[in-house]
């Protein structure tokens, strides 16, 4: 981590300033660079290739969702966050269209934004709690029916089965850690062994099987098999 490239796209140069004196004082994650307009994002970004961003949606000359969208051509396995004070469910539905990594709000702690940021890094879609519960209403809403629980349920075990569910609720690992007294390495292993039984690619389309398959709906698996 301590290797990790940050870029921070964020036209406030208080907050940006703020952010980057922390990230690179209080944390081992690694060295910030900061833009403070999407022309100078969009041509140098590029060519330091960091490891994740950290982007503003209201720049003063642009959306920064769509410099996200325009660095994700460019740059597929760049990761992005949005840090902003806005949490409409409009913006939040834009973002994550747009391929974004995870959409957090300013007013988080710091160690919500450090904890996050090393998520993304591992893989993870991190969300603002004030958001996430938006997120799954518009899965919700956009999805047919749920079905009967799917037959692909009963390769989990019990462990597994009860972390979907809390997945499939828009929990974050830290908070899913925390909840059931493991550590977020433990709950990060047994994700992945969830991912690979179900044949699934990320946490974002195992939130889609999960509310498909009614596994938030259903006694069967939140009852008695959890």
């Amino acid at each position: 981590m301590e290797d990790t490239k940050i870029a921070i796209v964020d036209d406030h140069a208080l907050f940006a300033d703020g952010l980057k004196a922390l990230l690179e004082s209080k944390t081992k994650i690694g060295r910030c660079s900061i833009f403070t307009n999407s022309k100078e994002a969009i041509q140098k970004i590029p060519l330091e290739k960091p490891d994740i961003v950290l982007m503003d949606i209201h720049l003063s000359d642009a959306n920064g969702i769509q410099l996200a969208e325009e660095l994700k051509a460019r740059l597929p396995d760049l990761k992005i966050l949005i840090l902003t004070m806005d949490a409409s469910r409009e913006l939040l539905i834009q973002a994550v269209s747009a391929g974004v990594n995870g959409y957090l709000l300013k007013t988080a702690p710091f160690s919500k934004i450090t904890s996050c940021i090393k998520a993304a890094l591992q893989g993870d879609m991190v969300f603002a709690e004030e958001v996430s519960g938006m997120l799954l209403e518009e899965f919700r809403k956009n999805l047919p029916t749920p079905k009967k629980p799917s037959p692909l349920l009963d390769e989990l075990s019990k462990r597994e089965k009860e972390i979907l569910t809390l997945v499939a609720q828009g929990k974050d690992n830290q908070t899913i850690a925390k909840e059931l007294f493991i550590s977020e390495k433990t709950v990060k292993n047994y994700i992945s062994n969830i991912l690979s039984k179900l044949g699934i690619e990320n946490r974002m389309k195992l939130i889609v099987f999960a509310l498909e398959a009614g596994i938030l709906e259903s006694d069967e698996t939140t009852k008695q098999d959890i």
